[in-house]
């Protein structure tokens, strides 16, 4: 059946995993014993048994006839460039951007020796983040594949700049922060030419941002729609940041593809 699925030409690109134990789909039993054909990163064959090497010449063989072997986890919310503590502040007038890079990568690959082979990253620094992503895809340093989002937030929001003196606020602000439907449709446009796998949101407030916003709705409801057509149309989903239900409802009524936090949901956004 193997020989079927990958043909001899093809041997050489293979890796061979002997797993003891495999839980090839969640939620099915464990199997023992078996070999996994793994051809350009994409699994071809599951078969019961541990095949001899000598059967594949070329074939690379993994041999984990000790180990569990399972697929890689996948994190949906995850904020490669920093974690929070005392220190962020310091951090954010202290580190170039370079340095933030080169820690951003410290911290994909710990998520990939957790077992993490995919996340979602859903707020840093876009320009080092897609350079982070477009590296790792290219084979040039390891880490999880990263699905990397551009933000787009409206003036004074959750997702703009706060806690800094005002020339910093100015020079921090990022190009897209947007105010009104055509503003936000032009920051979202912005945000995929830069690089942007997906568009992230913040239709309400949230607890990091410095200034006395609350966590209820701030985007309206025409900034909203505006921002999942213009994703829509060039292939990209929307992920809000949303903690209040009446932000919650406003985004999933606009069309976004996800909730993120959904902290004080309520009934009607649980049914929307």
């Amino acid at each position: 059946a193997v020989a079927v699925l990958i043909s001899a030409s093809a041997i050489a690109e293979t890796t061979i995993v002997h797993a003891c134990q495999l839980l090839a789909v969640p939620g099915e039993d464990v199997a023992a014993e078996h070999s996994i054909f793994i051809d350009d990163d994409a699994i071809m064959a599951v078969i019961d048994g541990y095949v001899s090497a000598s059967d594949y010449p070329g074939a690379a063989v993994i041999d984990l006839k000790d180990h569990f072997v399972m697929p890689g986890l996948m994190e949906m919310h995850v904020h490669l460039q920093g974690q929070l503590g005392p220190n962020n502040d310091r951090d954010t007038l202290k580190m170039s951007d370079e340095l933030v890079a080169m820690r951003s990568l410290y911290y994909a690959q710990k998520t990939l020796r957790a077992g993490f082979t995919t996340v979602r990253d859903v707020g840093s620094q876009p320009q080092s983040m897609y350079a982070l992503r477009d590296a790792i895809n290219n084979g040039w340093i390891e880490g999880p594949r990263i699905i990397a989002a551009g933000g787009v937030g409206i003036t004074g929001g959750h997702a703009d700049v706060s806690g800094v003196k005002p020339d910093l606020l100015s020079k921090y602000t990022s190009e897209t922060i947007c105010d009104g439907p055509y503003d936000c449709r032009r920051a979202t446009r912005h945000a995929i030419k830069f690089g942007a796998d997906l568009i992230k949101i913040t239709s309400t407030g949230g607890v990091l941002t410095d200034r006395a916003t609350g966590t209820g709705q701030q985007m309206e409801a025409d900034e909203l729609r505006e921002v999942v057509l213009a994703a829509e149309r060039m292939g990209r989903k929307v992920a809000s940041h949303a903690h209040q239900e009446d932000g919650i409802i406003a985004a999933l009524e606009a069309g976004v593809h996800s909730i993120e936090h959904g902290t004080y949901t309520g009934p009607e956004a649980i049914k929307l």
